[in-house]
């Protein structure tokens, strides 16, 4: 059997709150876009893709062998708008983890090159997807949401699997890993 997975941060329910707000916010502005679910929100730091059941338990000895130095805050910094140029399809909450941040989500990519997972040839952008227009927004009507301060301390990631159905994306931890 293919799984579809990825490798992420799943959010303690005071910052998914709040998170939930500035997208209610959002909602008013921006009727014509698609939100993610609040159980759905969450980190990514590797999208994997599809891998065979039977590789997964590599995979997770992999993962667990990723050096950790501890937990860390995750901060929420702003709205983020994707991609980069051209009309917005994703607007997401930007994040900040610190060097702590970076350094995981690095060597989570090292972990899986072992796999013949290949790496992402673009830099990492941490950031947390709230919403999703699939024609594309033009960037002058780019939404503003009122400041939220809101911060997580990080104590550890997770292998998800991905399941698509008709009532969309259903998200399943397989792994936990401890910082």
């Amino acid at each position: 059997m293919i799984m579809r997975l990825f490798v992420a941060i799943e959010l303690d329910e005071p910052f998914r709150n709040q998170l939930i707000q500035l997208q209610d916010a959002l909602r008013a502005t921006l009727p014509n876009v698609s939100f993610t679910k609040p159980q759905n929100l969450h980190l990514t730091l590797k999208f994997i893709g599809e891998v065979e059941e039977k590789k997964v338990p590599a995979l997770c000895d992999a993962l667990n062998a990723v050096a950790r130095d501890g937990s860390f805050p995750l901060r929420y910094v702003g709205l983020d708008f994707l991609p980069e140029r051209g009309p917005i399809r994703i607007i997401a909450a930007a994040v900040d983890g610190t060097e702590k941040l970076l350094a995981l989500q690095n060597r989570i990519e090292e972990a899986c090159a072992t796999q013949n997972i290949p790496k992402e040839n673009r830099r990492f952008r941490a950031h947390i997807t709230l919403a999703r227009d699939r024609r594309g927004l033009p960037r002058s009507k780019k939404p503003s949401a009122s400041q939220i301060d809101t911060v997580m301390n990080v104590k550890e990631f997770v292998l998800m699997e991905s399941r698509l159905s008709n009532k969309g994306s259903e998200y399943t931890p397989l792994h936990h890993l401890i910082l």
